[in-house]
């Protein structure tokens, strides 16, 4: 132990005699002229050191922060060393008024106490520090603030590992360059400025570079609050950040500090009481930490598009490059904070992520909220975590199923009758009206399709295929019949609309489409064909494109559709307001290129059938948010995707449901249509998309008051054939009064059963006939409303639209009477069965009679046949107990 020691002390002093005569050299080189007195190596050393550059790299790597549009952080991106790209920088630097002083006396007693006295090089401090090391107790620092500075600087700004290595190796090169800085910081900034800089690229430990992050580390507060105790921790750090580490090792932290403190004790800086009140104390940490990146963030989906933006978009070359680089950047996103977390709370609820019961399928929910006119992206949220999947979050991905493949995302999804909006637009551009009237079947051939080159329109094998011809049918719920422009938008009749895209143009409509800018998910026109997206024709040779039977990214659908409301203006999306580098200069930002697209006329009229979607018999009637609003729900072909676009004057959400994975072997019926509403069995764009815009419009950042859609004028041309809401039915002929026939006996189809608790012929205010039926089906339309979405299903396992419509049917209802009794409807007012019924046997609505009945006349309305006994609920429900 002692011949170690007396080695370990000799070859101190041997360091000590080397920087001696090196330091008499320099000290020639700086302070005296070269003259014949001197000699000749000391004269090579002196022109060697003024030769050596004095400039340092300006520029250090620290945090770029995003901010939302209020200029409050929401994500982090570190800085990168120069080239190395996988080596990041967690560094934020403050001015010297913003350092807390303790903290500056706590630095300076153990590193450089004489700092304020000297200039870069202090030989009598260099001189004290190598006897004490010899003598084996040294607490202060060989190298003085504006060396340690030097050293960190060329640690940071090096280009690679090996010019990291040398700004740290014990050499009397790097010494002497080291010390030319030092001179030349010293002359080049006061010692207030100097100090600062110091303390913002001093390594902390725990990849903490700088005081202010320190602080934020392992006290979760900033540089300027900084106690006594915690500066003196901090101070301890520097001279070893892995031994003195107060999370991994904080017995020896705790001694460390304690000399801190011993130290400012002796020089007079606190009092010894105060430093002994301190030493007392254990060490308090209060760690945090600003992960690097998305991942962290209550936008992650956000962030990353905001990121992929950047590294994508021309116009934002020079950010990408700081970004990826030395950072120091505030970018001020369009990010709406309360309108992301009402959406990526109603993502999360209505599809919760991982759940057995309310998402078995595994579907994503996608929500894209934009501002109408600016172009401004409020808000992404989906329904997962982000990053690589876990066993916590199997479903994790980092994939923007909001946005197209070149900003990180999908090659987009099918929209179902969300795309009839476009179909929608293209007739009020030809100046059909809103009573444009068509009757059309349940199913159908249309032939005549042609694409823009004028060439039969139609891709596919035979015989499924045929080009110019389409043959499809409209959902099960949705039977043919006479509908105008109004009414078969809101109903979202799959034949009206195949119909009137032959009659508008196949082309006409893409172009519609293409004009409120829509476009493939990858950017490229839907004019034409894009074969990386497996897209081999363009968009006009599909005549199911009115259907949306064309994958497109939901932010694209969200932007071109944002038209509507903004009364014509197409605004290209934005997610970047402003963006300025750590020398408060503006850095260039991509336009939204705002322009007209549409005539007001034609956003007003498309703006007033989709608030009719919300109202009355429209498929999102209870999707409703209590203040105007419009609305398109879609289902795509099988239930592979179900979506809802809805909006109000002042911002638009577009949601998108499906299994991201493989939709088409995982489609969203029988347990894969689960959501939080229930299991309806197959997946409609008023349930989970539906109900999840409802959920994000009820909490999002909304005017106050609400603001009103511009109305169509009464003198528009659009009203030449009435509203559109009523579709006028044609006087019945005269029938002959056709002779009675026997009543059924109670061995046929009915026993009436007198049974009290159901409005009977014997209850005031109700007469028997067939018109207690009309009163019965008024009484269930208005239980039904009062019960809501959630309640029919529970009630009758079907959603509230095809219960509603199954109901009014009754209030409606000679065909029904006639075809239930076997009747014709004025015999039904006196037949003994009808009056049997109404006076209260709900048991004659079982399956079997409503499943006859649907195959005995299949024009009339399907969902009768999934009422099952589901009518007796209604007894309950008038009788008060349901």
């Amino acid at each position: 132990m002692l011949t170690t020691g007396f080695v370990g002390k000799t070859n101190s002093l041997a360091r000590l005699i080397t920087m001696s005569a090196v330091g008499g050299l320099l000290v020639a080189g700086v302070l005296l002229p070269v003259v014949g007195g001197v000699g000749v190596t000391a004269r090579d050393a002196a022109n060697k050191f003024q030769n050596l550059s004095a400039a340092l790299p300006a520029q250090l790597p620290q945090r770029s922060v995003l901010l939302d549009h209020k200029g409050r952080p929401f994500a982090y991106f570190f800085g990168h060393l120069y080239g190395q790209s996988d080596q990041v920088v967690d560094r934020v630097p403050v001015s010297f008024s913003h350092i807390a002083p303790v903290m500056r006396m706590a630095i300076l007693s153990v590193e450089d106490s004489r700092f304020y006295q000297h200039g870069g090089i202090d030989f009598k401090g260099t001189v004290r520090a190598a006897v004490q090391d010899i003598r084996g107790g040294s607490v202060q620092g060989g190298s003085t603030i504006a060396q340690q500075y030097v050293k960190n600087v060329l640690i940071l700004t090096a280009k690679n590992k090996e010019q990291a290595q040398a700004a740290e190796s014990d050499t009397v090169g790097r010494k002497i360059r080291e010390l030319r800085y030092a001179v030349a910081v010293e002359h080049q900034m006061t010692k207030d400025q100097l100090l600062a800089a110091y303390l913002n690229a001093a390594y902390f430990g725990q990849q903490a570079y700088g005081v202010q992050v320190a602080a934020e580390r392992y006290f979760s507060t900033t540089a300027a609050d900084l106690t006594l105790p915690q500066a003196a921790l901090l101070a301890g750090i520097v001279e070893n950040p892995s031994a003195y580490d107060p999370i991994g090792n904080p017995g020896a932290a705790l001694t460390r500090r304690n000399t801190v403190l011993a130290r400012m004790a002796q020089l007079g800086w606190i009092s010894p009481a105060q430093a002994v009140a301190v030493e007392n104390t254990p060490v308090k940490l209060r760690p945090s930490s600003q992960l690097n990146g998305c991942a962290a963030s209550y936008a992650p989906f956000f962030c990353d598009y905001v990121s992929a933006v950047i590294n994508t978009d021309p116009a934002f070359h020079k950010t990408a490059e700081l970004l990826n680089g030395i950072g120091g950047l505030k970018i001020r996103t369009t990010l709406s904070t309360k309108d992301q977390f009402a959406a990526q709370h109603a993502v999360d609820y209505q599809m919760p992520p991982n759940n057995h019961l309310y998402n078995p399928g595994h579907n994503a929910d996608t929500e894209v909220l934009i501002q109408p006119g600016t172009g401004k992206v409020r808000g992404i949220a989906i329904n997962r975590a982000y990053g690589a999947p876990t066993r916590s979050h199997p479903d994790a991905t980092v994939v923007d199923y909001a946005v197209g493949p070149q900003y990180n995302g999908s090659y987009g999804m099918q929209i179902g009758s969300t795309g009839k909006v476009y179909t929608m637009v293209a007739a009020l551009q030809q100046g059909i009206p809103f009573g444009f009237q068509m009757n059309v079947p349940y199913s159908t051939t249309v032939t005549g399709y042609t694409n823009c080159e004028g060439h039969a329109a139609g891709v596919g094998p035979a015989p499924d295929y045929q080009p110019g011809v389409w043959t499809l049918h409209n959902d099960e719920s949705e039977r043919g019949g006479s509908y105008t422009l109004y009414t078969g938008t809101t109903a979202s009749i799959n034949t009206f609309f195949a119909r009137l895209e032959q009659k508008v143009g196949l082309c006409n409509v893409v172009k519609a489409a293409d004009q409120m800018g829509l476009t493939w998910p990858d950017g490229r026109s839907l004019l034409k064909a894009d074969p990386k997206e497996n897209h081999r024709y363009s968009a006009d040779n599909d005549p199911s494109f009115t259907l949306g039977a064309d994958n497109v990214a939901p932010i694209d659908v969200a932007a071109a559709d944002a038209t509507l409301p903004a009364r014509g203006i197409y605004c290209h999306p934005i997610a970047v307001n402003s963006i300025t580098d750590r020398n408060r200069r503006h850095l260039p930002v991509e336009s939204a290129r705002c322009h007209r697209v549409l005539p007001t006329d034609i956003a007003d009229a498309a703006n007033y059938i989709l608030q009719g979607d919300l109202t009355g018999l429209g498929t999102a009637a209870n999707d409703g948010i209590g203040r105007p609003a419009a609305s398109k729900t879609g289902t795509a072909d099988n239930y592979y995707n179900a979506a809802f676009v809805g909006y109000t004057p002042d911002l638009l959400g577009a949601v998108i449901v499906g299994n991201p994975k493989n939709p088409i072997k995982h489609p969203m019926q029988g347990e894969g249509s689960c959501y939080r509403g229930g299991c309806p069995g197959f997946m409609y764009g008023s349930m989970a998309p539906g109900q999840t815009w409802q959920m994000t419009f009820e909490h999002a950042a909304l005017a106050d008051p609400p603001l009103n859609f511009v109305p169509v004028s009464p003198d528009s041309p659009f009203f030449s054939k009435g509203n559109g809401q009523y579709v006028p039915k044609p006087k019945p002929k005269p029938k002959p009064t056709p002779k009675p026939k026997p009543t059924p006996t109670a061995a046929g189809r009915f026993r009436p059963v007198r049974r009290s608790g159901f409005p009977g012929a014997d209850s005031p205010g109700i007469s028997a006939g067939k018109s207690d039926f009309k009163q019965f089906g008024f009484l269930m339309l208005e239980q039904l409303v009062h019960l809501g979405d959630v309640g029919v299903r529970q009630v009758f396992q079907f959603p509230l639209r095809p219960a509603y419509l199954v109901f009014a049917r009754f209030a409606a209802l000679d065909k029904l009477v006639e075809r239930v009794f076997c009747v014709p409807a004025d015999v039904a007012d006196r037949d003994p069965a009808v009056l049997g019924l109404v006076a209260g046997d709900l048991d004659v609505f079982p399956a079997p009679f409503l499943g006859e009945f649907r195959k005995d006349d299949p024009d009339d309305y399907p969902v009768i046949g999934r009422v099952h006994a589901q009518v007796a609920v209604a007894d309950r429900l008038f009788d008060g107990r349901q």
